[in-house]
């Protein structure tokens, strides 16, 4: 599996991606949604960038591993903020099979926004929902800042885990610059696995 890492630096610039296209459209949303728990971080770094108020979450858990989804996609926690007749920006980080983005649209519009309008840093070209603003395309698996130890931990439970350990705690040491020591302390606590 190709693995791709993305820093905090990455994140800020496909950020400012999705905030230049949406300036360029004129549109600015009224609310955005961050689908937690990826989008989160660019749906902050977005609503500063257009000056928006007002940042809401949805959480959506679909994920099991790294490639590995439940049946479909859950809300474990729903919209608390008033969307409607707003505009309604919701961001992810990665729209890789659809699926969750789709369920977010979905329940969204439930609430009765004026518009909706989806973003995402990465887009899988698999994925059967395309959002109206994303940054790149990618058929790797991305690592992102804030899921490193998580993302160490789906690969030492896979059977050629400790095979990938090396090769992913090298990128994640290079893009992020934090130490192989670091790295690997991260995981620790989770001895039985190593």
């Amino acid at each position: 599996m190709d693995i791709e890492v993305l820093s905090w630096n990455d994140i800020y610039r496909h950020s400012i991606k999705l905030a230049e296209k949406m300036l360029d459209e004129n549109y600015i949303p009224d609310v955005v949604v961050g689908v937690m728990r990826g989008g989160w971080v660019p749906a902050r770094i977005v609503i500063d960038l257009l000056d928006v108020k007002t940042l809401a979450t949805l959480e959506i858990k679909f994920y099991k591993g790294i490639g590995e989804t439940r049946e479909k996609p859950v809300i474990t926690q729903p919209l608390v903020v008033n969307v409607r007749d707003k505009n309604v920006l919701v961001v992810d980080d990665v729209v890789d099979t659809g699926k969750s983005m789709s369920v977010a649209v979905d329940a969204i519009r439930l609430y009765g926004p004026k518009k909706i309008k989806t973003a995402s840093i990465a887009l899988k070209p698999w994925s059967i929902f395309s959002p109206d603003y994303y940054s790149y395309v990618t058929s790797s698996w991305i690592v992102f800042p804030w899921e490193v130890r998580e993302t160490l931990q789906l690969i030492l439970k896979k059977p050629e885990g400790m095979r990938e350990l090396e090769n992913v705690a090298r990128k994640i040491t290079e893009k992020i610059e934090v130490s192989k020591e670091m790295v690997y302390r991260l995981i620790s606590n989770d001895r039985e696995m190593l």
